[in-house]
């Protein structure tokens, strides 16, 4: 009977001897290497990672956690919230002054906006205040031109009466003094240049042309030279002498017949054009004279005394001379001006 419980004491006796001799050394530590966690029980807590995942099972294990720096959670900085722009502060314009009323200034802003009115609505009181404003306007601009008339009876520089008399008789004697400043230009013109006629024989313009031409050799002693675009000569026998075209038409830019061309030998003379197309003879004279002025062929005077109204005027210069500071200076500015024009009476 011993015998046979022998094995089984033994057993015990090296398991309590096992347990006994290591369990000061590792408290806890696992049989074999292998323990059901009992052991440990008592001295991890309960809140140790491996327990708050028990249901994973026994047997498993995984490093704690550990925080790294990068890792803490760093407050939030959002940006701030955008700014609205600065509004840019216009400058406030002054509001320009309305014009005075009943002044040329109103009358020009607001006469058609009375008169429109009074069209669209021709009622009594419309049409009244229309007529009225009207009658203050034509008033003042007859006093306007008393004043006008006054101011240039006293001032001879003013008066038109030193360009051109006003009285018939004054202004008939005018033209005749007109008409023999002409006479004498035309004449001086006659001695120093004469007239190229271009013409074409089946130009019936031309035919006409000759005989005005005619009456200016009689009456000025204009000297004619006949040039035959075609070199035919004109039917009727006008100017039987002629010569024929070498080129100077098309030099002259002749583009139509006839073509009058006042000519004039020496340094100082050229050709004029003095036009292209039937021409009377008067006008003739009268473009042969204004062009020779022009051209330095005649000098002012003999040119002012062919002239009907005489030329009173403000020559270039003086006006150009004329600056803001003489502007503001009334007195100033019509001494310049007046002091101009006298030297022309």
């Amino acid at each position: 009977m011993i015998n046979r419980l022998l094995p089984y004491v033994v057993a015990a006796f090296l398991v309590g001897h096992i347990t006994h001799t290591h369990g000061s050394e590792s408290e806890g530590s696992s049989f074999f290497g292998v323990s059901d966690g009992r052991e440990q029980s008592s001295a991890i807590s309960p809140n140790a990672p491996f327990y708050e995942n028990k249901e994973r099972g026994w047997f498993w294990y995984e490093d704690p956690l550990t925080e790294e720096p990068n890792d803490i959670e760093q407050p939030s900085q959002e940006p701030p919230p955008p700014t609205a722009p600065e509004k840019k502060v216009e400058p406030t314009l002054a509001k320009p002054l309305e014009p005075k009323p009943l002044s040329s200034e109103w009358f020009r802003k607001n006469m058609e906006k009375y008169r429109d009115k009074a069209i669209d609505d021709p009622t009594a009181e419309n049409v009244s205040t229309y007529m009225y404003l009207q009658r203050v306007m034509l008033d003042k601009a007859e006093k306007f031109a008393d004043a006008s008339q006054n101011l240039m009876m006293r001032d001879a520089v003013l008066d038109e009466n030193a360009r051109r008399p006003i009285a018939t008789f004054g202004a008939f004697a005018k033209d005749d003094m007109s008409n023999r400043g002409i006479q004498k230009a035309a004449k001086k013109l006659a001695a120093q240049a004469g007239i190229w006629f271009f013409y074409y024989s089946t130009c019936e313009f031309c035919v006409k042309e000759a005989g005005v031409l005619k009456g200016i050799m009689n009456a000025f002693g204009f000297k004619v030279l006949p040039i035959a675009l075609d070199g035919l000569p004109l039917p009727g026998g006008s100017f039987p002498e002629f010569t024929t075209d070498h080129g100077q038409g098309k030099k002259l830019g002749v583009e139509t017949t006839p073509a009058l061309f006042l000519v004039k030998p020496g340094e100082n003379g050229g050709a004029i054009q003095i036009g292209q197309g039937l021409l009377s003879g008067e006008e003739i004279v009268r473009r042969a004279i204004a062009l020779s002025h022009e051209n330095g062929w005649l000098n002012n005077d003999e040119y002012d005394e062919t002239l009907a109204v005489t030329p009173i005027q403000v020559d270039n210069e003086t006006i150009k001379n004329i600056d803001e500071d003489t502007m503001d200076k009334p007195g100033e500015l019509v001494k310049i001006i007046r002091d101009n024009l006298r030297k022309k009476m």
